[in-house]
């Protein structure tokens, strides 16, 4: 088979070994044909990578543990107690199991934008899917639809919108002295979370990234939503972040990225609240998120909150009946 022209993308298929657990499969419709859009070919290391040609599909399966889930929310500091008393896994954890493997499958891609709307709520140790339709808008401009399933059921849609990146741009590179050990050691903590080698993000083959993944850039803003509502902030629908063309964070700073939330008109069935990522004075990224106060875990008729008061009370009342009540 001859192709004229160089591929859209390429695929290191040596990156898919930093997924310690999940399961990442590549399909194409027109794999049986003289002209498939995805073709394995080995590079000039003589390892083995995919040509990306056309339209495509990936599916990612994994599970979540309870104890990851609680790293992750000690590592974004969400505070909000349905993650660790509850069953519920973080939403952004599901944004950032969509977001993360294509950051790191293809980092010859730039995110431009992310759109994702939940629908249900994701609970830890149930095996999850997502099914990841690459379309080719034209040379310039990527478009993949994402669907992402608990039990048959989806539990999240997303648009991610990106670029190929350009051959001239600059690689952003950061030294290696100038790393803030103590931020770094937190994003380490965030891949393990996640069940993903950190390496397979950092090590770039000729330099080593040290900026920050947008995938941890996207899971801030829930945490502070919570925060700032103290607790009271439902769980969020969408949440739309914009990359645009701005460079990514390094983890040099001593405190890293900060979330900054506005609350735009306030409404009776939910809250919109726009978000800023920055590090620093300068402000890298923008978005909004529409929460619902009066969220409800499934099969439940009573709001999260009220769900989470009673079972931190009875909690308390068995330590009491135990003749462990605490003063």
């Amino acid at each position: 088979m001859n192709r004229t022209g160089a591929p859209i993308l390429k695929i290191p298929l040596n990156r898919t070994e930093g997924f310690l657990s999940d399961t990442i499969i590549f399909r194409d419709a027109k794999a049986r044909t003289p002209h498939p859009n995805l073709e394995l070919k080995k590079d000039n290391a003589n390892d083995p990578q995919m040509l990306v040609w056309g339209k495509f599909l990936i599916k990612h399966e994994y599970q979540i543990a309870k104890k990851d889930g609680e790293l992750f929310v000690d590592v974004t500091n969400d505070k909000n107690l349905i993650h660790r008393k509850g069953n519920i896994v973080p939403g952004a954890m599901t944004v950032s199991k969509i977001i993360l493997p294509l950051e790191i499958l293809f980092a010859d891609m730039e995110i431009s934008s992310v759109n994702i709307k939940f629908t249900r709520s994701a609970f830890y140790g149930a095996k999850t899917c997502s099914l990841f339709l690459w379309q080719f808008i034209n040379d310039n401009n990527i478009q993949i639809d994402i669907r992402t399933y608990q039990q048959n059921e989806i539990i999240a849609s997303a648009i991610v919108l990106g670029r190929p990146k350009s051959l001239n741009k600059q690689i952003q590179q950061v030294d290696e002295l100038r790393v803030n050990k103590s931020c770094f050691a937190k994003v380490q903590a965030y891949f393990k979370s996640l069940g993903i080698r950190s390496d397979s993000y950092v090590e770039k083959g000729k330099y080593k990234d040290y900026t920050y993944p947008l995938a941890y850039i996207a899971s801030l803003p829930s945490a502070e939503i919570v925060n700032q509502l103290s607790g009271q902030g439902g769980m969020i629908n969408v949440l739309r972040m914009d990359f645009g063309n701005y460079e990514r964070i390094p983890i040099t700073g001593d405190k890293g990225p900060e979330v900054k939330l506005a609350r735009a008109k306030k409404r009776n069935s939910f809250n919109k609240i726009l978000t800023e990522v920055a590090e620093g004075l300068v402000t890298y990224y923008k978005g909004l998120a529409i929460v619902n106060p009066i969220a409800k875990f499934q099969n439940s008729s009573e709001p999260v909150i009220d769900t989470i008061n009673k079972l931190i009370h009875l909690q308390e009342k068995t330590k009491t009946v135990a003749g462990h009540k605490e003063a």
